[in-house]
């Protein structure tokens, strides 16, 4: 490093000396300092804290093989600690570092005023986009005597978990902190999903349009989780909805719907699939979700209620758990194992090795909306998707159905006979 060192003109003799001895460095190395402050202060009895003052007051040390890369301006140091630093390829003098940061902070602005308006541009198409779902939704909204008993249970438990006070729209799932829709996130979505393909929820353009993306095929893509949506139908309708989602029904009919069917055994899987990602967390493991651990359940759930699969769940769970604590065993080979654990607890407990041991519902999965609606209010039990089987709600009201089916075809029958007449006023009485 090439270096000169340049005094002030007044500068006395004594202060030169000191300067010298400041900067005097072996070798012309950056910082191999000859001489301490201390040193130098005991030289010419100065205190040894008001030596880099008289330097800086009195000389400094020009860089000549530095240079500012923009101006060209040669680096001038006053203090050790800045020659120390001193970065001799990028180094950029004061000036033009100012310069730099008005140009930078130019840029940014024009960035974020371009940002800004391609985010107005994405949200009026956006917002286009919507408006154009939405008068297609209530241009289509099915008539409300038209709707299926599941829709209306399904409409009845999202109005019970996320409507919002005015009963005109939802709360989001993400602001839902009463009672919760299903027992499981993802059920969540999809019960939205499916009432929003049936144009039972309406998009609300300005709650919702920063959680709707547009792909390539221009579709809406909406993340259900976050957006808000309005009820298709009157606060009167809603209300006859719930009153009577709450009050007796047609359960043969029900029971002999497959898609009542399969909410049910939705609700009942969300319920095993929530409690083991709750017990795995609190295990510090991680199962993988995919469908060999869903069929899993499923087979699981067609013998055992979910009160009894929380019990295999917790013993699977815990077995991982110590299954871990092995040497060599890591935390993926644990949570790998849960499934496998699952179907063993269970074979045991199926066959008799085990004894058929059931829990209570956890305080941190309560109840949800959806086993209201679809369990205790149809079947007249209480948290009846929680203590039973599919198979031991349903079974009852098969035979009943069965038993209608013989009567109806026996009514059927006699309906070609002479007593057609009295038939038809026992049909009209019932």
């Amino acid at each position: 490093m090439k270096t000169k060192l340049e005094y002030q003109p007044d500068i006395t003799e004594t202060n030169k000396l000191i300067c010298e001895r400041y900067w005097l460095r072996e070798s012309d190395k950056r910082s191999g300092f000859i001489y301490t402050c201390r040193e130098i202060g005991q030289e010419f009895d100065v205190k040894h804290q008001d030596i880099p003052s008289i330097v800086k007051i009195n000389a400094h040390l020009v860089v000549l093989d530095c240079q500012c890369i923009d101006c060209g301006t040669t680096k001038i140091c006053y203090t050790r600690s800045q020659l120390i630093r001193l970065d001799l390829i990028r180094w950029r003098c004061d000036n033009c570092w100012e310069a730099l940061q008005k140009r930078r902070d130019q840029e940014f602005l024009e960035y974020r005023l371009k940002q800004d308006l391609l985010a107005e541009e994405r949200r009026q198409t956006a917002l286009e986009h919507i408006n154009q779902c939405r008068s297609i939704q209530l241009s289509i909204i099915p008539s409300f005597t038209e709707l299926s008993d599941v829709d209306k249970l399904l409409l009845a438990a999202t109005v019970e978990s996320i409507g919002a006070d005015n009963l005109r729209n939802t709360v989001s799932l993400r602001d839902n902190l009463s009672l919760p829709l299903s027992p499981f996130s993802k059920l969540d979505e999809e019960i939205l999903h499916h009432l929003f393909k049936r144009n039972l929820l309406i998009l609300t353009p300005e709650n919702s349009y920063e959680y709707v993306t547009i792909n390539e095929e221009k579709e809406l893509e909406i993340d259900f989780y976050q957006a808000i949506f309005e009820f298709a139908y009157s606060i009167e309708n809603l209300t006859e909805i719930l009153i009577n989602a709450k009050s007796k029904k047609n359960t043969s009919a029900l029971v002999a719907d497959s898609q009542f069917k399969s909410w049910c055994e939705k609700v009942q899987l969300g319920e095993c699939l929530s409690y083991l990602m709750t017990r795995s967390r609190l295990n510090d493991l991680a199962p993988p979700i995919g469908d060999k651990l869903i069929s899993i359940l499923r087979a699981c759930l067609a013998k055992c209620s979910v009160s009894t699969m929380h019990y295999i769940i917790w013993k699977a769970v815990e077995n991982a758990a110590a299954y871990l604590q092995k040497p060599g065993i890591t935390r993926k080979h644990a949570s790998n194992s849960i499934s496998g654990n699952i179907e063993r607890v269970f074979g045991k407990i199926y066959s008799g090795s085990w004894s058929h041991n059931s829990s209570y519902r956890d305080f941190s999965h309560p109840q949800s909306a959806m086993a209201k609606i679809f369990f205790d209010y149809v079947f007249v039990v209480d948290d009846g998707g929680f203590h039973y089987t599919i198979d031991e709600l349903f079974s009852p009201y098969r035979s009943q159905r069965a038993l209608e089916q013989v009567s109806y075809a026996a009514l059927g029958n006699a309906r070609s006979t002479n007593y057609s007449v009295t038939i038809a006023l026992d049909i009209k009485q019932s």
